[in-house]
C-alpha cells in the first residue's frame, strides 16, 4: 500500500458506471480501490488484496452479493473484512438477509455520495479498533505466555537447584536456564579460582569444549572482571566483523551477570560470573534480565552451601578422626589402623550396593560416607580402659577381659551425651551404633548385649568384619600378623556365625581391593596421621 493511502476500499458491482462514480468519490477520502465486475470476481480479490472495507452490491450475475458475502464469511482469510451492501431494493426483509450473510451495514440507492464517505470512514475507525484490540490481545497473550514460561523454567529450575548436590550439576542446570529463558547460543559460567585473582570458565554452551578449560582470565580486566569487581549486572552491545563474503560490522547483544551469595551475616561473596550473548531476539527485556538474575543468584547459594558443605565435611572427618586417634594413642603401638577400616567399610559398603541384597537401598552414597567418617570411632570407648589392660603384652585373664568389654558401653555413653530426641544426628548416631555394636556377632554370642542378625545396625556390621579383617593382618604385641589369604578364609569360615553372611558375600567379591589397602597403608613405626 502507498504510503499517502490509509486504507483499501474492493467496490464488487457489475455497473462499469456505477464503480467509476464509487472510485471518485471514495478514492478522494484517501482510500486505495479497487474494482470487482461480479462476486467470483470479488472473491478472488478480496484474497489477493486483503482489502479494509468491501463495498457490494446485491443483485449481480453469476454470483450475487449475498451469497459473495456468505462465501467471504466462511473463508477465514476474508471472514473479518467489513462489507457494506449496497441495494436497491427497499423491502426490510432484504436488508436483514444481508445483515444476516455477515455485512456489516447497508446503504439503499439511490444514495448520497457524503453519506456513503461517512459510512465508510466509521466502518474504518471500527476495523481499525479492532485490529488494534486484537494486536493488543495478542502481544498481551504473547507476554503472558513468555512470563508464564519464564515462571516455569525458574521454578523447575529451583526445584533442580533444590535437588542438587555438586558443583558440576549446578552449573548444568543455571546452563540449562539460561537457555531456556533467552534461547541463547553462547553462554559461559567463570569462576573464580582457589586465590580469587583469576575467573576460570568452568561450563561453557557454544564454545569448543576442547578450549572451555583453558579460558582464564584475570579477575580485574575485560567485561568479566569489571562485572565481577562491581557486582553489577551489565547489558550492552558487541561488536564484530562480519564474515568476509559481506563488508561491515555486526552487533549482538551481550549480558554479564555476577554470581552472587548472600550469607546470614549478611557478607556478599561473588563467586565468578555468567556471561550470555548469541541471541535469537537482539535486546535482553528486563523481564529477561530480572529472571536471570534469580536464577544467578540461586545458583551461587547453592554453590556457596555445597562449598560449606565440604568443607564442614571435611572438618568433621578430621574432628572424628582426631577424637578416633585417642584410643589408639593409648596403645604404645602406632598404627594406620583407622584409615584402613575407614576406607575398607567404604569399599564393602560399595559393594554391598553393587549386589543389591535386601536393604540395601539403605546404603546411598551419602550413608556411605557418613560410614567412612564414623567408622574411625568404633574403640573411642578404649579411653576409659585402664592402661595395665589396655596395653599388656600378653593374653587377658577373664576379669581383665570384662574389664575390656565395658568399652562399647563407655563409647556408647559418651557419643550419646549430645543426643536430644527433637533432633535428628544420623552421623553421631551411627557413631553410636558402631561404637556399641561393633563386638555383637551375628549369631547373637557377641557382647554387649547379645542381639543377633539384622538386629545388629547395618554400620557395626560392617565395622565388625571389616575390623576383625585388619586385626587378622596387622601384627600386634601379642601376635604376628597373617595373610590376606588366610584372613579371607576365615571369614569365609565365619559366615552366619561371626559375620552377616550377606557381608561375607560381599567381602569375598571385592577382596582384592582389602589387600590393595593393606598394602598401601601397612604400619611403619612413625606417628601415623590419617
Amino acid at each position: 500500500m502507498s504510503n499517502h493511502h490509509f486504507g483499501r476500499i474492493l467496490i464488487v458491482d457489475d455497473d462499469a458506471k456505477l464503480r467509476f462514480v464509487l472510485k471518485a468519490g471514495l478514492g478522494t477520502t484517501g482510500f486505495e480501490v479497487f474494482e470487482a465486475v461480479d462476486g467470483l470476481d470479488g472473491l478472488q480479490k478480496a484474497q489477493k488484496i486483503q482489502p479494509d472495507i468491501i463495498v457490494m452490491d446485491i443483485s449481480m450475475p453469476r454470483m450475487d452479493g449475498l451469497e459473495t458475502t456468505r462465501a467471504l464469511q466462511e473463508n477465514p482469510q476474508t471472514r473479518d473484512i467489513p462489507i457494506l451492501i449496497l441495494t436497491a431494493r427497499s423491502n426490510t426483509e432484504d436488508v436483514v438477509v444481508a445483515l444476516e450473510a455477515g455485512a456489516q451495514d447497508y446503504l439503499r440507492k439511490p444514495f448520497d455520495i457524503t453519506e456513503l464517505q461517512a459510512r465508510i470512514r466509521t466502518l474504518h475507525r471500527l476495523i481499525r479498533a479492532k485490529r488494534d484490540l486484537n494486536d493488543l490481545n495478542d502481544r498481551l497473550e504473547n507476554e503472558i505466555n513468555a512470563k508464564t514460561k519464564r515462571l516455569q523454567v525458574l521454578y523447575e529450575g529451583m526445584r533442580d537447584l533444590n535437588e542438587t548436590h555438586s558443583q558440576d550439576k549446578v552449573l548444568d542446570v543455571l546452563i540449562n536456564c539460561v537457555r531456556s529463558l533467552t534461547d541463547a547460543g553462547r553462554i559461559s559460567i567463570m569462576l573464580t579460582d582457589t586465590d580469587g585473582k583469576n575467573l576460570v570458565c568452568k561450563r561453557a554452551l557454544g564454545i569448543d569444549p576442547e578450549v572451555v578449560n583453558s579460558i582464564k582470565i584475570s579477575a580485574q580486566e575485560g567485561i568479566s572482571g569489571q562485572v565481577y569487581q562491581s557486582g553489577k549486572t551489565l547489558s550492552a552491545r558487541t561488536i564484530g566483523e562480519i564474515e568476509k563474503s559481506h563488508r561491515g560490522y555486526d552487533s549482538q547483544a551481550f549480558l554479564s551477570t555476577p554470581l552472587i551469595s548472600n550469607s546470614l551475616d549478611m557478607t556478599t561473596n561473588i563467586l565468578g560470573v555468567i556471561n550470555i550473548t548469541d541471541k535469537a531476539i537482539d535486546d535482553f527485556s528486563r523481564d529477561e534480565i530480572d529472571c536471570i538474575r534469580s536464577i544467578a543468584d540461586a545458583a551461587a547459594i547453592t554453590l556457596e552451601n555445597i562449598r560449606q558443605r565440604g568443607e564442614l565435611r571435611d572438618s568433621v572427618q578430621i574432628l572424628l578422626q582426631t577424637v578416633g586417634h585417642l584410643a589408639e594413642y593409648r596403645d604404645e603401638e602406632t598404627t594406620l589402623h583407622l584409615a584402613r577400616v575407614s576406607k575398607m567399610s567404604g569399599i564393602l559398603a560399595r559393594q554391598m550396593v553393587k549386589s543389591s541384597p535386601p536393604g540395601g537401598e539403605e546404603l546411598t552414597d551419602e550413608w556411605i560416607q557418613m560410614l567412612m567418617q564414623a567408622a574411625p570411632l568404633h574403640d573411642i570407648g578404649k579411653v576409659g580402659i585402664p592402661d595395665e589392660i589396655l596395653t599388656k603384652p600378653g593374653k587377658l585373664t577373664n576379669e581383665e577381659f570384662d574389664i575390656m568389654k565395658t568399652h562399647t558401653e563407655i563409647g556408647r555413653k559418651v557419643l550419646s551425651m549430645p543426643l536430644n530426641p527433637s533432633r535428628k544426628l544420623p552421623l553421631l548416631e551411627m557413631c553410636v551404633d558402631i561404637a556399641y555394636c561393633h563386638h555383637e556377632r551375628y549369631d547373637g554370642r557377641g557382647y554387649p548385649r547379645g542381639i543377633e542378625g539384622v538386629n545388629i545396625p547395618l554400620a557395626a556390621r560392617i565395622i565388625t568384619l571389616v575390623d576383625a579383617y585388619d586385626a587378622i593382618t596387622s601384627r600386634r604385641r601379642y601376635k604376628k600378623e597373617r595373610s590376606h589369604e588366610e584372613a579371607a578364609q576365615i571369614i569365609k569360615s565365619e559366615a552366619g556365625k561371626h559375620f552377616d553372611p550377606q557381608l561375607v558375600a560381599a567381602f569375598l567379591a571385592c577382596q582384592n581391593e582389602f589387600d590393595a589397602i593393606r598394602a598401601r597403608y601397612e604400619d611403619t613405626l612413625e606417628v601415623a596421621v590419617v
